[in-house]
């Protein structure tokens, strides 16, 4: 058979190429130390590595998830233990406001500390994670919760959206709890009351909290709501601002309080309960009292501060004080037992959150394991054949270099 020169260089050429491919892959495994480093190198293998990896990355994004949920709950369960000392605290301020050797000097002195545990109070309330969203806000993350109005008293400008994060393909845990559920729908001690400006009024009157005086009158108004409507003030002789109580309902004068004289920070006393409108209202400026089965431990710390600071010694607002702090230590025991059963649901996540992170390390240990039995390199069989290969190559560039020689004019 006869070979020609073209077909012998060709052929050692080959060779050489063949053989260098060979050894640059085999440097490549052992720089890199993956076995598979094309998908043509083991099809199989190379499927299970991408499902492997994919899952690995999945992993990752639910660790960092379980993160953040974990710091945003226990950053929660810190401020709400320091709202439970708080209202610990008020508790026994109440119960000494209550001693019957105590004068109005003394209660405005206990007042004075109720207003800084209020404000301390509404600060752990509006207290922002790590990312700089409020913690207590709902989905309103940006947006500031508990804000004072005009009245001095404190509402709510979050949702009642709750949080979750995923930690698992299959599970998700709350990150968090809205400050409605947690510190404004709290069960009232007995039936209750809101008071609020509306927000169309011109003047810039204000009212506030108020106070039940007579428990078996609002009893039988209850849940009635009443709406105060200031008239013109050409409604009564001599000319001068008055106001109208009306039921919500129905628009029927409540007690016969039809165009009453209005003086500024005087009580107004109807079915029951007192209250305070301070200011000047316009005509046509409303106020709103409604009824209610939940009290808001803003207000119960503000109406107790307002209590201790404006009642008088005489009987009748000692009987209204009397009334006060039995309702404030009943407010403040359903607030307490609110908080702790969210504490409860705070720590049983984060128990969720430790046995699921201690169950994704364990894949994980499993899952690096069999990835790097698919992927990784064996060195000591790569270093070996890197060397027969290496010694392959040399032999056919040697081979190659005599082919090159095997000429007649070499012999001419």
């Amino acid at each position: 058979m006869r070979i020609s020169t073209l077909q012998s260089f060709n052929k050692g050429l080959n060779s050489i190429l063949d053989n260098q491919s060979q050894v640059n892959k085999t440097q490549q495994q052992v720089s890199t130390g993956r076995r598979v480093l094309t998908p043509a190198d083991d099809p199989i293998a190379a499927t299970k590595i991408l499902q492997l990896q994919q899952d690995q990355a999945l992993r990752d994004q639910f660790g960092k998830n379980m993160t953040g949920a974990e710091g945003r709950l226990t950053l929660e369960e810190t401020q709400l233990s320091g709202i439970t000392d708080n209202l610990t605290r008020l508790k026994e301020l109440t119960v000494k406001a209550g001693d019957g050797s105590q004068t109005i000097g003394d209660r405005q002195a206990i007042a004075a500390e109720v207003r800084e545990i209020l404000g301390s109070t509404v600060d752990l309330m509006n207290s922002k994670d790590a990312g700089g969203e409020y913690l207590f806000g709902g989905f309103k993350g940006g947006t500031e919760p508990f804000q004072k109005n005009e009245s001095g008293r404190y509402d709510y400008a979050g949702d009642e959206g709750q949080r979750f994060l995923s930690i698992a393909s299959s599970t998700t845990v709350a990150t968090g709890d809205n400050g409605k559920d947690l510190f404004i729908d709290i069960e009232a001690a007995d039936n209750s009351f809101t008071t609020q400006v509306s927000p169309l009024n011109l003047g810039n009157a204000v009212v506030n909290p108020g106070f039940v005086i007579d428990s078996e009158a609002y009893a039988n108004f209850y849940p009635e709501d009443m709406v105060i409507t200031f008239n013109s003030e050409s409604a009564v002789t001599p000319p001068g601002i008055n106001y109208t109580i009306r039921n919500a309902s129905d628009g029927r004068v409540v007690d016969g309080m039809a165009e009453m004289k209005y003086n500024g920070g005087d009580e107004i006393v109807a079915a029951g309960i007192g209250f305070k409108i301070s200011g000047k209202p316009e005509p046509g400026d409303e106020f709103l009292v409604n009824s209610s089965e939940k009290q808001s431990i803003t207000d119960t710390i503000f109406r107790l501060m307002d209590g201790l600071n404006n009642l008088s010694d005489n009987p009748t607002d000692s009987e209204t004080l009397g009334n006060l702090l039995e309702d404030t230590l009943d407010n403040l025991a359903f607030a307490q037992s609110s908080i702790s059963q969210v504490r409860s649901e705070v720590g049983a996540r984060l128990n969720v959150i430790e046995n699921t992170t201690s169950l994704a390390a364990d894949v994980d240990i499993v899952s690096k394991s069999v990835l790097s039995k698919l992927s990784d390199v064996d060195f000591a069989e790569a270093v070996s054949r890197l060397s027969l290969q290496s010694f392959l190559l040399e032999t056919a560039q040697q081979s190659y270099a005599k082919i090159q020689n095997l000429s007649l004019f070499n012999k001419l």
